[in-house]
């Protein structure tokens, strides 16, 4: 790989000058780990132009759900098979929930198997 000019790469050979210092690292070694993703049930979109759609549940006392799950394993077993999904950064999961109007968030929920997404509909 070549970067910088002929005389850059003279005076340093193959590294490139260093332009930050130990101070600019993170602190914490979690901040080298890449972010989360949590999987958010949705419908099937067919067109990558088109807005997603999360789905929401409806709850006994009224209000809506979303649901959300830490694992792609996690929401094939709670929402079967065949249920579509988007990946996202976990952190963005409130902001979501919001946009959306859900009055809560049920992580890793088991969906009613009578409910379940266990075939792909055309």
């Amino acid at each position: 790989m070549v970067y910088g000019d002929a005389h850059v790469l003279r005076e340093h050979e193959n590294e490139a000058p260093a332009v930050f210092g130990a101070e600019q690292l993170p602190d914490d070694a979690e901040d080298d780990q890449p972010p989360r993703q949590a999987f958010l049930p949705a419908e099937r979109i067919t067109d990558r132009n088109q807005p997603v759609t999360l789905e929401l549940r409806a709850l006994t006392d009224g209000t809506t759900a979303m649901l959300a799950f830490t694992t792609l394993e996690a929401l094939v077993t709670g929402c079967g098979e065949a249920q579509p999904w988007i990946a996202v950064e976990e952190t963005s999961v409130p902001d979501l929930q919001r946009r959306c109007g859900a009055g809560q968030i049920l992580w890793d929920v088991s969906v009613p198997t009578e409910q379940r997404r266990d075939e792909v509909s055309h």
